[in-house]
């Protein structure tokens, strides 16, 4: 979709189709089921309007952070989620940083308290958000590693080794976004782009 059609799209559109909108535009691959989580910024008070249009769906939506004039929204699919902690090399990445339990519920309760504690300036960026949002554990630990610096390739995330398969990867988080705006300018409700 290109900019011209989603700046047309939204001069147009109301507050809430505006909101479903932006969650297309930054979760669609989630919503679509071809990622396990995603995030994204929203003004204070979005959460509880994004939580009810999802009811219902395999789509869950939790702040990772409220704060005075912003959220941070994750966007997933328990299913999904579970699953891609629960492998080997992000099992064993989680517990280097501290996560002894890696159950969906408790990575993300830890989660949460690292990130509100990044948030408030009184620690270090939690990086192990990278391995939530299925960015591969290599490019996690390079990112670290290099401080973000000297990166292959920049897109979902800065790709420090397997660029075909991050293209790949890339271009399925496009198709998927791609079709969730679609279903959004179309009229969808939100709980109905969110694919079982």
């Amino acid at each position: 979709m290109s900019a011209e059609d989603m700046m047309r799209f939204l001069d147009q559109c109301n507050i809430e189709t505006e909101l479903k909108f932006r969650v297309a535009f930054h979760c669609g691959p989630v919503l679509k089921n071809v990622k396990a989580s995603n995030a994204m910024n929203a003004r204070p008070g979005t959460w509880n309007r994004i939580w009810r249009s999802l009811k219902g769906t395999a789509v869950s939506c939790i702040p990772l952070y409220i704060g005075k004039n912003k959220e941070l929204l994750l966007f997933y699919r328990y299913d999904r989620l579970e699953k891609h902690l629960n492998k080997q090399e992000n099992r064993e990445f989680l517990n280097k940083m501290g996560y002894l339990d890696v159950s969906v519920s408790a990575v993300l309760r830890k989660l949460r308290q690292r990130y509100e504690r990044y948030a408030e300036k009184q620690a270090d960026f939690p990086h192990e958000l990278g391995i939530i949002l299925e960015y591969p554990v290599e490019d996690v630990e390079d990112f670290i590693k290099f401080g973000g610096q000297n990166c292959l390739m920049e897109r979902y995330w800065k790709v420090y080794h397997n660029v075909e398969r991050a293209r790949a990867v890339f271009a399925a988080y496009d198709a998927a976004k791609d079709q969730a705006m679609g279903e959004v300018i179309a009229g969808y409700p939100l709980h109905l782009v969110a694919v079982s």
